[in-house]
């Protein structure tokens, strides 16, 4: 099987080093303004798929959220104490730097059936890519996939190779909840008021029939996720000093 490379190709250095290229850039929304969680470039339609509950996440490329969340992250530095007898102090000796963590949460509306069908698929990726393939599925066995996160240009998190460690959504009890329609096209809109009216058969016809389906978000909540970075061995054994400290590395993306 050939190594996991996120869709990247890769050369070799003159030190016979891996030299692999970069993951695709996020470009775009304002030379990567957006914070976008996205599958990588060879399993974007693997994961997020043509038809489905996830398909309007392509039209974005990913999970951005649609309003400027708080992104908090820290680098743990990792020493080894070694225990002198009769001194006044230890001494320590480095062990090493571990992969960075980041903790992303924003807030999502539902004003309209369009933000509500995104929110959901919002949801479902979160569910989706925190699983691995398990049971009676094509591929058993295979765990869920490297994502990348891009926020705020090539210097800040470009193309940043990240596995998901843990997702919270938080539903509030002091806000109106909307009917969300799973068909894109439904122009039907289920008001908070017919909560104890209305039945499921009522609810699934307003929605497209039979054949449609329906779920009930708040008009306005918050996710959180939190992230770790996950670089292949390849690219660890790259990694050079001094790109880094010019910036060479985080322009070219996967570093930070």
């Amino acid at each position: 099987m050939e190594p996991d490379t996120g869709g990247q190709s890769q050369s070799s250095q003159s030190s016979g080093l891996p030299d692999p290229k970069p993951a695709q850039e996020n470009l775009n929304d304002t030379a990567g303004r957006r914070v976008r969680l996205r599958p990588k470039p060879a399993s974007m339609g693997t994961i997020l798929g043509s038809t489905g509950i996830l398909q309007p996440l392509n039209a974005t490329a990913g999970m951005v959220f649609p309003y400027q969340p708080t992104i908090t992250y820290s680098q743990d530095i990792s020493y080894t104490s070694m225990e002198i007898v009769h001194a006044n102090q230890d001494f320590y000796s480095y062990s090493k730097t571990p992969a960075l963590k980041l903790t992303v949460e924003g807030d999502f509306t539902v004003q309209n059936q369009t933000e509500g069908v995104y929110c959901l698929a919002c949801i479902h990726f979160l569910r989706t890519v925190s699983k691995m393939d398990f049971g009676s599925g094509p591929n058993p066995g295979l765990p869920p996939p490297v994502l990348l996160f891009d926020a705020y240009g090539q210097y800040m998190f470009n193309a940043l190779p990240v596995i998901l460690t843990q997702f919270s959504v938080t539903l509030p009890k002091d806000v109106d909840y909307v009917g969300v329609p799973t068909s894109v096209g439904s122009s039907q809109v289920i008001t908070p008021a017919s909560f104890e009216s209305i039945n499921k058969s009522q609810l699934t016809a307003s929605f497209g029939g039979s054949q449609g389906g329906y779920a009930w978000l708040p008009a306005m909540f918050s996710i959180s996720v939190q992230l770790t970075v996950q670089n292949t061995p390849q690219r660890l054994r790259a990694f050079n000093l001094e790109n880094f400290r010019t910036g060479a590395l985080l322009s070219g993306g996967t570093w930070v």
